[in-house]
């Protein structure tokens, strides 16, 4: 019995001596491998993050790539272990990287309507660039003649295509007319002749013009003008900043006069100065309970003098200057009553 202790006794010592060194070179040997504390590596180069796991004594472990908006191609998206975790040497470090933002496929807007085009741009995610016009004989108008970036390229979601409009079939140009010196008017036709329009009409004053005398133009004479080109000219006027409507030099107003109820005709005279002096517009007998129109020309400046029996009852003034009843002011004011001469008495009654 005690040579069977004695055996244990000494088996379990044994065990325990052995337990306590396999212990202790587990340590050290532990001990000499080092830990890490792994610093940040999100956000860097790959070439970076190699270089540096590499000189820890680390390996970097590439578990994929994928798109991200944030992170540029090639920087690092996640890391495991996370930034300041304790790592020993020779262990793995996970890591996935960036391909950068997506990239769309641009598509064929050439020969497509312009607001159509900008609907696909929409739908490939994305954005309208700059919009240039040019006329263009095998191209639609309002139509893309071709754009950039360049159809089927790759470009990143959010690129700003711009593109190049049709203005359709060239049209002829022209030589610009001098209108200085020239009546509003005189102006107008000059260049309703060659297919132009007045698109703005501005005043300025110049005592020793006449009203109404075109003063100055753009562009000016001997430029090369096409339908297309807008014109505005400044206009002689007794206010300077002024606008006018170009609608109004070919426009016309209608002023009505109602014939108040009688047993007699009324003689019904209306005067102008359309022409420089006043002259007879309207001459005649109207039956009372009778409403008389008049359509006027709204070119230029006219007084509007309106005589019933001899007796003037009316003065209005015409100014195309003004606003018109669209936007709240009357193009036309009447003033107030002048004397004139009276109608002549020979007239002989209907």
């Amino acid at each position: 019995m005690k040579s069977a202790i004695k055996y244990i006794s000494v088996f379990c010592l044994a065990f325990l001596l052995s337990g306590g060194i396999a212990y202790y070179a587990v340590k050290i040997f532990t001990k000499s491998a080092g830990e890490i504390i792994l610093p940040e590596l999100r956000g860097k180069n790959i070439i970076y993050v190699l270089e540096t796991l590499t000189n820890m004594g680390l390996n970097a472990k590439l578990y994929g790539t994928q798109y991200d908006e944030t992170h540029p191609r090639y920087a690092v998206i996640s890391q495991d272990p996370l930034p300041g975790s304790t790592i020993k040497k020779g262990r793995d470090v996970v890591i996935y990287i960036s391909k950068g933002k997506k990239e769309n496929i641009v598509p064929d807007l050439r020969q497509v309507p312009l607001s159509q085009a900008l609907i696909l741009l929409e739908k490939a995610e994305f954005t309208k660039g700059h919009i240039s016009l040019t006329y263009s004989s095998k191209t639609r108008k309002d139509s893309i003649i071709s754009h950039y970036p360049e159809p089927f390229s790759s470009a990143l979601k959010g690129t700003a295509i711009h593109l190049l409009v049709s203005r359709g079939d060239p049209v002829a140009g022209f030589i610009m007319p001098d209108l200085t010196q020239m009546d509003i008017e005189n102006a107008r036709l000059k260049l309703a002749k060659q297919n132009l329009e007045i698109s703005k009409i501005i005043s300025d004053t110049d005592v020793r013009q006449p009203y109404g005398r075109v003063l100055s133009h753009q562009p000016k004479s001997g430029s090369h003008v096409t339908q297309d080109t807008p014109i505005t000219l400044v206009v002689n006027y007794s206010q300077k900043n002024r606008q006018m409507n170009p609608e109004k030099l070919s426009g016309m107003i209608l002023l009505t006069q109602f014939i108040h109820p009688g047993f007699l005709k009324r003689h019904v005279r209306v005067q102008t100065d359309r022409l420089g002096p006043m002259l007879d517009y309207y001459d005649d007998f109207i039956t009372p309970g009778k409403e008389i129109y008049f359509l006027i020309p709204t070119n230029k400046r006219t007084l509007v003098n309106i005589f019933i029996d001899q007796t003037l009852i009316k003065a209005i003034t015409i100014d195309p200057w003004n606003k018109d009843n669209i936007t709240g002011d009357l193009l036309w004011e009447s003033l107030p009553l002048q004397f004139y001469p009276p109608i002549s008495q020979n007239l002989e009654m209907n």
